[in-house]
């Protein structure tokens, strides 16, 4: 049975041209039609035109696969035991103690009775401010500089409490209410991980 061709082009059937989906016979019924003097469908097609191009235009591209895994391989836990995971870190290297060399006293009233840390790592450096908050509680904040800084986790192990924390786009970080005592640092970014020497405030 024939196909006849209805007056006017319906949404569906522009859609289905505009994508490619018409079969050869259909598609040259909707040409003729748009050859014609039919302003409606003329408009209906540019409009549906200019939809169908934003769209593909607003489409997310996908992510690298060797990006994607990237990401993933950093909070992708590693389960190993003891031993073995401390030939896999690496300590960090200090490079800065406030308290082995105190700061000028204009310094010391700016930051109060906080101790400032700085490490070096591969490829990356570490600052670290540790305030005490109230009693038996401090405040951890500092910054990560190096490449892709959004990409490393810091995690702090205080008095069998685990904190893990994200630096920002700029490395900042910052962590709250953490118990007073021995901490341990770890510092796990795209070229490894790094153990901090324990601080003990």
């Amino acid at each position: 049975m024939k196909h006849t061709p209805s007056r006017h082009l319906d949404p569906r059937t522009s859609l289905d041209y505009l994508e490619g989906l018409l079969p050869g016979q259909r598609r040259r019924e909707v040409e003729e039609h748009l050859g014609g003097p039919c302003p409606g469908c003329h408009d209906l097609m540019r409009d549906l035109g200019l939809t169908v191009e934003r769209m593909r235009r607003d489409r997310t591209p996908e992510v690298p696969a060797w990006l994607h895994e990237r990401a993933l391989a950093v909070f992708r836990p590693t389960v190993s035991e003891p031993a073995v995971a401390g030939l896999m870190e690496t300590i960090a290297r200090l490079i800065f103690d406030s308290w082995a060399a105190p700061l000028p006293a204009a310094a010391r009233r700016a930051v109060g009775e906080a101790r400032r840390l700085g490490f070096e790592l591969d490829g990356y450096t570490i600052e670290i401010e540790i305030e005490p908050e109230s009693a038996g509680l401090l405040t951890l904040r500092g910054r990560l500089a190096g490449p892709d800084p959004m990409l490393c986790a810091i995690e702090v192990t205080a008095e069998a409490e685990r904190f893990i924390v994200l630096p920002d786009a700029h490395g900042a970080f910052l962590l709250e209410r953490v118990p007073a005592g021995v901490l341990n640092v770890v510092v796990s970014t795209p070229a490894g991980h790094f153990r901090l020497p324990t601080v003990a405030p």
